[in-house]
């Protein structure tokens, strides 16, 4: 540290350093002070996509001057990859084949491509809820700006400015990231380690069955893991040797994995460490001009983060739940992380055995690291520093998600937050192997051998469960609700009960069935015009007496001036549905409140 200290104090460059801690100032200012989020949500709307587009064009541009001077090193690997590249292909294969591609996370995959496709259309940020078809043209009418990052949705709208908008492009997108983050995390594992301990880390990610559900779903949960991968590999190959472009790379690749999730601002502490580290490592400081408006950069995410603060409606939270964060989360959330790392049954997508070997790796880092405090050792080799940096800021998310409201990683639906942990267990993993010494060769056929064994026994038969899909039943629900309504001739007005998104996506007119209720008259208007052909309703059930007789759902209920007929009825578990057709609407009476009944 005395040393650091001296170079900053001594270095020429003390003005620029001076003007990076004005930056931040400013940066800090405009992000949380000068603006309120009334004033900054229009600004997000309009400038969302040409600020990702212009980082992302910045860091592509520096990438591959990174690349083309490393050009002999990659491009031999490509054409000789060896077994290491038969591993990576056939942990891909077995991860895309091990769950069918369907959307997952209900219905925030839906938003993420009803915003990607505004991005594509419009280039606005916001995820279209209402839309018609206007002398052929398919025309937004209403959006919301989304609560998610961007920069997920921004790639997905980049591939439909190239191909065309399909709603498959979302999994294109996830279906290219995964031999990308699986090679990203074999140069991690080989850089810590040796070339089976990094092909055994491989092999345990492979055989999660929670990365294969987020590999081929529809949902921003790889593209974060493979950008923290990314921005590790980044942090290394700077440390190896510190230069401008290095730096630059790295920085802008952290901005971009800011806007990868939520809480994914978090690395830029770590990535604020190497980067200070490279100087000491180097004995200068290093500041080109990327670095220095990177601050001014990361305004964005801030303003973005005070919209959601200042907006309870797109928490979600739950019935009686009044923040998003609070200690009386903390134990249902450690009892949640528990019970998912150490599952040993199918009805979750975890690794026991991953579990199980990333603890004591984990273990054996934190050893290893105690060792090099005492001695006042600064590890010689810059994985182990990035290692143990970002691990301990994955480590670090994991905790301050378990003070959030819906964090329980039990439930099927929240296991996917996680990833980064089990991405770090793999590491540690590969890292506890090459630990064993002389003994490495015996202990990583052990561990190879009980990796067979956890796939025939762990593995395989959680994949076989599909808690994702099989029990999905919002998603059977709405799969079928579209088929009835692609079977229906002619055009059709669909009266929702629940998202209006995936119909909108599906080019379908679809308003929720609560607004439905409000516009008798206009739907009548257009359904005598003939605008619609039809205009059909969904209507959830509920039992009402004991016999087993069924009646509307109070929450669905139209006005009696809506006259229904009942086409099809549908049980998804102990639910209910039924889809009826308008015959017709009373317009005198149709402004009037819905009464309590069945239609």
């Amino acid at each position: 540290m005395r040393s650091l200290f001296q170079l900053l104090r001594d270095s020429p460059q003390r003005p620029q350093l001076v003007l990076v801690a004005l930056v931040s100032i400013l940066a800090a200012t405009l992000g949380f002070i000068t603006f309120t989020p009334a004033q900054v949500k229009p600004w997000i709307v309009t400038g969302a996509y040409y600020y990702i587009f212009a980082v992302f064009a910045l860091f592509s541009f520096h990438a591959w001057k990174l690349l083309r001077s490393r050009r002999a090193v990659w491009l031999g690997w490509l054409r000789r990859p060896g077994w290491a590249g038969a591993a990576l292909l056939a942990a891909t294969a077995f991860t895309l084949w091990a769950d069918p591609f369907e959307h997952k996370v209900l219905f925030d995959e839906f938003v993420l491509q009803a915003t990607a496709q505004h991005f594509h259309d419009t280039k606005e940020f916001g995820a279209v809820v209402r839309a018609y078809d206007i002398a052929g043209t398919w025309l937004a009418i209403d959006s919301f700006m989304d609560k998610r990052p961007y920069f997920f949705v921004f790639l997905v709208s980049l591939l439909h400015d190239l191909t065309g908008f399909r709603l498959a492009n979302i999994f294109i997108v996830n279906v290219a990231l995964t031999p990308f983050f699986f090679a990203l995390a074999y140069w991690l594992g080989r850089e810590l380690t040796s070339r089976g301990p990094a092909l055994f880390a491989v092999g345990l990610l492979a055989t999660l069955p929670l990365l294969a559900q987020n590999a081929t779903g529809a949902g921003m949960e790889l593209h974060n893991l493979a950008m923290i991968a990314l921005v590790c590999v980044l942090a290394t190959l700077y440390l190896r040797a510190p230069d401008e472009d290095r730096l630059t790379a790295l920085v802008l690749g952290t901005v971009l994995l800011a806007q990868s999730r939520y809480e994914s601002v978090v690395f830029v502490l770590p990535a604020a460490f190497v980067v200070v580290a490279g100087w000491h490592r180097v004995g200068r400081v290093l500041l080109p001009w990327p670095v220095l408006v990177a601050p001014l950069l990361l305004v964005p995410y801030a303003w973005h983060n005070r919209v959601l603060s200042a907006s309870p409606v797109l928490w979600q939270l739950k019935s009686g739940q009044t923040s998003r964060f609070g200690l009386g989360y903390l134990r249902e959330n450690l009892e949640g992380a528990w019970a998912f790392f150490f599952n040993r049954t199918p009805a979750l997508a975890n690794s026991f055995y991953l579990s199980l070997l990333g603890w004591l790796g984990l273990v054996w880092a934190v050893w290893s690291l105690w060792r090099w405090w005492r001695r006042s050792v600064v590890p010689a080799n810059p994985s182990a520093l990035v290692l143990a940096a970002y691990g301990a800021m994955i480590a670090g998310n994991l905790g301050l998600l378990m003070f959030y409201y819906w964090s329980r990683l039990d439930e099927v639906i929240a296991s996917r937050f996680a990833l980064p942990m089990c991405f770090l267990f793999a590491l540690l993993a590969a890292l506890l192997l090459e630990g064993f010494g002389k003994w490495r060769a015996l202990a990583l056929q052990l561990a190879g051998l009980g990796l067979v064994v956890w796939l025939f026994v762990g593995a395989l038969p959680a994949i076989a469960y599909r808690a994702y899909t099989d029990d999905n039943l919002v998603m059977h629900e709405v799969n079928w609700q579209h088929d009835v309504l692609v079977r229906r001739p002619g055009s059709v007005l669909f009266l929702a009960n629940s998202s209006t998104i995936p119909f909108v996506l599906w080019r379908i007119p679809t308003i929720l069935i609560s607004v439905g209720a409000m516009r008798g008259r206009q739907i009548a208007y257009h359904m005598r015009e003939g605008t619609f052909k039809e205009v059909i309703v969904a209507q959830a059930l509920r039992p009402t007496t004991t016999e087993g007789d069924r009646g509307v759902d109070p929450d669905d209920l139209l006005p009696a001036s809506f006259h229904l007929e009942s086409i099809v009825e549908k049980r998804f578990g102990g639910r209910w549905v039924r889809l009826s057709r308008i015959v017709s609407i009373d317009e005198a009476s149709a402004e009037k409140p819905a009464i309590v009944g069945t239609p």
